[in-house]
């Protein structure tokens, strides 16, 4: 008998339950590692992933090609996923997003999102709370500006928060462009790419992003801010925004809020915090004064999405004076935002430059009322403690490891050594070309091994010209059990890969 619509319908949903339901177990694969060609062999054998115009529907081949597209993915959820700084999506994210999808609303009119245009500006208000803006309320308390708008992705609310800074800087180029002056725009070293493409998106040029030297601890040094923004007003251009990094992507570091919003109120800059990765510092007592500051800056994004849990992508994002947002990038669009209709002041499309927006708030709201502040700052905690952890199992490795950047966060970054260079009085930075360009190799040799083999996913990147991993905690299953076995692996394959070379 054929497979029907309903069959195949019920029969994905219950595997995807499946996933969100059972915790990976640690002995099976991170992921089963395939070639392109191989992927393309697998898919063809129940159905291939070309789509033609003469493909007769097979429902059945659609069931096998879903079992493979679960057998063949990596797992983001296993205890040894440590690749990217999300992970371990919580269940209640997944049902929730599973929801708000089987709905297929947008939220830019209130008219067609009446109950998560609510939990968007409820969820929006907690957060702008949190920060420490503030939000206005009428005498219902109902908010009379919503505290920002969500956006797919922190990247999207970084070029939204360069925008509102031009438009404050110079109100008219929306209307007129910027001219011929140059504007210049600040962030740190270690900050975002995102900074340097929403220049080129704005018309700003990427060479309007002045990359300001990092301190000792990775973060904007405030003195050489202080000087590029100098320098860029004697050179004739005109500065209008500090990008802040709240927790950098690669060693966790946190800018000085305070000491850049003092420069930021001398020059009359806009101070917009990216902390799309640390602002779970928000709900650490431990960690909450690498934030101080953050109350006097005027944008602030965050990445539930990340430390949280919540699925991709969930990204909030709040102004310390909402109503900038209308001002900014209301179109008026008549045939959607008439304002003689019903609840038309909740309209968030016109807040924003992107008009349908997928609901995120649902899951976020339906999470964070699961959880609490409690669970969320439970789950930073966690992931704090498995990072100092960490941190101590590298110290007392007997020089196999050695920690690059002792940040406070939940990054650790560290090399592997191998036994030439263990336990001696030489610097990485003494090393011979040839030695160097060895250790250099031998992470994505590793990192290789462990694809492959499926034991675990660790990332790793060049610090100072020279390749270090980087395992990120994120994920609520991890223990230190788990800890200790991947650098067990760690060390395991890098004496093979040394061997090899």
């Amino acid at each position: 008998m054929p497979v029907t619509i309903d069959e195949l319908v019920n029969y994905v949903a219950g595997r995807a339950l499946d996933t969100v339901v059972d915790s990976r177990d640690r002995h099976d694969p991170v992921v089963k590692l395939a070639s392109p060609a191989e992927l393309q062999q697998l898919f063809a054998q129940a159905a291939p992933l070309d789509l033609k115009a003469d493909d007769v529907p097979d429902n059945a081949a659609l069931i096998a090609a879903v079992d493979l597209v679960i057998d063949r993915s990596v797992h983001t959820r296993h205890p040894r996923f440590f690749n990217q700084n999300f992970a371990g999506a919580d269940p209640v994210a997944i049902v929730g997003d599973w929801l708000a999808a089987s709905l297929n609303t947008t939220l830019a009119t209130y008219e067609m999102a009446p109950v998560f245009t609510l939990m968007e500006n409820a969820v929006l208000s907690r957060l702008a709370e949190l920060v420490g803006y503030r939000s206005a309320t009428n005498s219902a308390n109902q908010l009379e500006s919503p505290a920002g708008v969500m956006c797919p992705g922190g990247s999207t609310a970084n070029m939204m928060a360069l925008q509102l800074a031009r438009h404050r800087k110079r109100p008219d180029s929306i209307r007129t462009g910027t001219g011929g002056e140059r504007l210049t725009i600040f962030t740190s070293a270690s900050g975002h790419y995102s900074t340097s493409k929403a220049a080129a998106v704005l018309g700003l040029g990427t060479e309007a992003v002045v990359k300001v030297p990092d301190g000792p601890d990775g973060s904007m040094d405030a003195v050489a801010l202080r000087n590029a923004v100098e320098a860029s007003k004697a050179a004739g251009q005109v500065p209008f925004a500090i990008v802040a990094t709240a927790g950098t992507t690669v060693t966790g570091a946190f800018d000085d809020l305070d000491a850049l919003a003092d420069v930021a109120e001398e020059f009359d800059l806009w101070l917009h915090v990216d902390a799309c990765f640390g602002g779970a510092a928000l709900f650490s007592p431990r960690i909450h004064h690498l934030l101080d500051g953050v109350d006097r800056t005027d944008s602030f994004v965050w990445n539930p999405h990340k430390m949280m849990g919540l699925t991709q992508q969930c990204t909030l994002f709040v102004v310390s004076e909402p109503e900038r947002l209308d001002a900014c990038f209301s179109s008026k669009a008549d045939y959607l935002f008439q304002p003689d209709k019903l609840n038309a002041e909740l309209d968030s499309g016109d807040r924003t430059f992107l008009c349908a927006r997928r609901v995120d708030a649902l899951k976020i709201w339906l999470t964070w009322k699961a959880r609490g502040d409690s669970g969320f700052t439970e789950r930073t905690n966690h992931a704090l403690d498995l990072a100092d952890y960490t941190r101590a199992a590298i110290a007392n490795s007997d020089g196999r490891f050695v920690v690059v950047a002792p940040g406070p966060y939940v990054n650790v970054v560290f090399r592997w050594l191998p036994p030439v260079l263990r336990n001696t009085t030489s610097s990485i930075d003494d090393l011979s070309p040839q030695l160097r360009q060895a250790l250099h190799d031998v992470a994505p040799g590793i990192k290789a091994r462990m694809q492959t083999e499926g034991t675990a996913m660790v990332g790793y990147q060049p610090i100072h010209g020279l390749n270090a991993f980087r395992l990120l905690f994120m994920n609520p299953e991890v223990t230190t059990d788990d800890v200790d076995e991947t650098l067990r692996l760690i060390d395991a394959y890098g004496e093979h890969e040394w061997a090899d070379r």
